[in-house]
């Protein structure tokens, strides 16, 4: 991916395809940040650029300080194991008296661009979908080492869709979900699903 395929506008509508990851409490910027800094360090991610046309520059200094009820954004690209670069914009979400997210979003634009796309967005019709669900899986699998969170999802404009608060077993059918051994519990659901490290399991 190059500069102005990067920073070409048209390249970032259409809804996004996502990693959505939880921390609760909410508050707590030493969780956020160290889940950003391993971000950083995946071999397979570049960026956390300010702006769009900051690609390929220098990153954001690390840690941040995020404000009560805010949202901030930043840029970055993945690399893929068929030798793809993907757009993909980071946002930090902090919702008072809920939890603070971080979520890893491709626009669907640039997923135009690159593979054969069909809608709906599911892994029947794009099998190529696998790769990018296989690199958010090691994504997070990489953050939940160093800065262990309460859920993750994966799909098609997840935002919204649920919380570790509020998340039911029939959620676990209709959603790709990665969940810590605590929900696991409180969800019925050890054993079930596919095992992945630190005792996390993926459902889909």
């Amino acid at each position: 991916m190059n500069y102005s395929e990067f920073t070409n506008s048209n390249n970032w509508i259409g809804g996004f395809y996502e990693l959505r990851i939880e921390f609760h409490p909410v508050g707590d910027n030493k969780r956020v940040n160290d889940a950003l800094i391993a971000l950083h360090t995946i071999k397979f991610f570049n960026g956390l650029w300010k702006e769009r046309q900051d690609f390929q520059s220098n990153s954001i200094s690390l840690p941040i300080i995020m404000d009560d009820e805010s949202a901030d954004q930043f840029y970055g690209t993945l690399n893929l194991t068929d030798g793809t670069t993907l757009p993909c914009l980071i946002s930090l979400i902090r919702i008072e008296g809920e939890s603070d997210w971080l979520d890893l979003s491709i626009p669907q634009a640039s997923l135009e661009l690159f593979y054969p796309y069909e809608y709906p967005l599911t892994k029947e019709l794009n099998p190529w979908l696998t790769k990018i669900e296989d690199m958010f899986l090691r994504i997070a699998e990489i953050i939940y080492n160093h800065s262990p969170f309460e859920l993750a999802m994966i799909g098609e404009e997840v935002s919204g869709d649920t919380n570790q608060n509020e998340i039911t077993i029939e959620d676990l059918e209709k959603i790709t979900c990665i969940l810590p051994i605590s929900l696991q519990k409180r969800l019925g659901v050890q054993g079930k699903g596919e095992e992945l490290s630190k005792q996390l399991r993926l459902y889909n």
